[in-house]
């Protein structure tokens, strides 16, 4: 028997097409007639996206797949395990990354019995995703469970469709704008405000489900139009653990088949664990977690993610209709600064007259406020009338606060001006000795902007920005910190600027 090569199927591909290949493939498998050394179920995954790319299917980005990489699929199974539930699904299967991990974490002898019982349930738009699925669990686990299989090519959403009573559910669900609501879905609020595929996913789920594990776009947890969603989450508890991509992706690397000019996957994602305890409502948060490359495979581990959660179970309201994700060790710091603000930035600035600030858009490691008009694409023009508050919203703007406020309710690309208007401010609790520092500091800084000017080339253009000693932003965040009585110096806030995850530091990358 010849051994299947690559060249051989994409040949395949083009003779019989991608559905009728994979049905050789996987038949021929399952039946021991089939022998090669890169067709085996481990692989099939990235095959196939070789087999889309090969035939050019731009779907595939307008469907916003993101294929869950092997170690976050561990990570995901290892917090669904002790979730109660006799049937395990997995929702927006595709070719099978987060149930095989989870029946591979369980063992061979209670994989087969929860699949020979038929408690395994697989749903999926993609019908040969699907089948690459079903399929490799019963070559993994045996050929006379493919029919004890509950494999459903559907539309999640539909109406018709619902999960079994006694469920757990693991899922990635696809990630992009809803342009056609559906004739038959139920058209909740939460799909009428977010017109976000993965919000409704998530909706249904949690709804559906006794418990779940959920990866997910973070964007729920802070945008406004998936307020519904966060009110229908109020109903439920358990925790959420949010991920940066900068350095690291959590989807890392390009995948086949995903048309993006970006050469990695950018999404800043959140794995959201449904526990439903008794007598609880809400859910947990860690912060924004960054971490290098490097420190991939020390972060992947579930106990360590989870001691940076904070214990605040949050609900949203209409007074607070977000979530925040702090660290631990700063709670007391974010109660103190609310409690003592008694306006927000909004309230200081104007949008056409007095004193210009300048503001870059993209803040990665810190936020910048800036006299100088600086030469680049991305920026935000603020106005302040009176000297003392200029120089008091200037350094607010160049402080820690600032740009911790962006990242517990955001952390994106860019910094929204809503974000900037709902900074809380306290100038008027501030002492007259310590708004005569701020105005010294200000003054000392605008004069020297000229001096820390930085560059960075993007799409052949140079950015301008300003990148300030740390003794500035230091000998800001004390004075703040004394006006919010609260007794730490300054290196409170360096795990907020921090690259890296395991080590605190006032060293940040050049990348801006």
């Amino acid at each position: 028997m010849a051994k299947y090569t690559m060249e051989k199927y994409l040949t395949d591909i083009d003779k019989k097409g991608l559905k009728k290949t994979w049905r050789s493939i996987l038949s021929n498998t399952l039946n021991n007639k089939f022998e090669s050394d890169i067709f085996i179920p481990d692989n099939y995954g990235e095959l196939y996206e070789i087999g889309l790319e090969h035939i050019n299917k731009i779907n595939k980005k307008e469907m916003g797949k993101y294929y869950t990489p092997k170690d976050v699929a561990l990570l995901m199974s290892r917090w669904l395990e002790p979730l109660e539930g006799i049937n395990v699904c997995d929702v927006g299967c595709g070719a099978g990354n987060l149930i095989l991990a989870y029946l591979e974490l369980i063992g061979n002898k209670k994989a087969y019995t929860l699949i020979n019982n038929g408690n395994v349930y697989l749903y999926d738009m993609d019908e040969i995703a699907l089948e690459i699925c079903k399929y490799t669990i019963a070559i993994k686990y045996g050929k006379e469970l493919l029919k004890k299989i509950n494999a459903k090519h559907c539309d999640f959403l539909s109406k018709k469709i619902k999960l079994p009573k006694d469920s757990k559910t693991i899922s990635n669900p696809p990630y992009y704008k809803i342009m056609n609501i559906g004739e038959d879905w139920k058209v909740t609020k939460v799909v009428q405000d977010s017109k976000e595929l993965y919000s409704c996913f998530i909706e249904k789920i949690i709804t559906q489900s006794n418990r779940s594990v959920i990866i997910t776009p973070y964007s729920f947890i802070g945008s406004g139009k998936f307020y519904s969603l966060r009110q229908v989450m109020n109903k439920y508890n358990g925790f959420v653990v949010s991920f940066d991509n900068v350095p690291g992706n959590i989807f890392n690397g390009r995948k086949h088949g995903i048309f993006n000019s970006n050469k990695g996957n950018s999404v800043r994602a959140a794995i959201t664990v449904v526990e439903n305890k008794n007598d609880i409502k809400g859910f947990r948060f860690s912060p924004l977690i960054r971490f290098k490359t490097e420190e991939r495979e020390k972060m992947m581990d579930n106990r360590y993610l989870e001691s940076l959660i904070n214990d605040r179970y949050q609900l949203v309201d209409s007074k607070k209709k977000s979530f925040y994700k702090c660290h631990k060790e700063l709670l007391n710091v974010l109660d103190k600064w609310e409690a003592v603000s008694d306006k927000r930035m909004g309230n200081l600035i104007d949008s056409s007259k007095g004193e210009k600030i300048v503001i870059p858009t993209t803040c990665r490691y810190f936020t910048v406020g800036s006299k100088k008009d600086l030469n680049r694409d991305g920026k935000r023009t603020i106005f302040v009338k009176d000297r003392n508050i200029y120089n008091y919203v200037y350094c607010m703007l160049n402080s820690s606060l600032a740009y911790w406020y962006w990242r517990l309710y955001d952390g994106g690309i860019n910094c929204q001006l809503t974000i900037i208007n709902s900074i809380p401010v306290f100038y008027n609790k501030l002492t007259e000795e310590q708004k005569e520092d701020l105005n010294k500091i200000a003054e000392e800084m605008k004069n020297n902007e000229s001096k820390y000017l930085t560059y960075k080339m993007n799409a052949g253009k140079k950015q301008e920005n300003i990148k300030f000693p740390s003794e500035y932003r230091n000998k800001i965040n004390e004075i703040f910190l004394k006006a919010l009585g609260i007794n730490e110096n300054a290196s409170i806030f360096n795990r907020v600027h921090s690259s890296s995850l395991f080590v605190e530091s006032e060293e940040y990358d050049d990348e801006y």
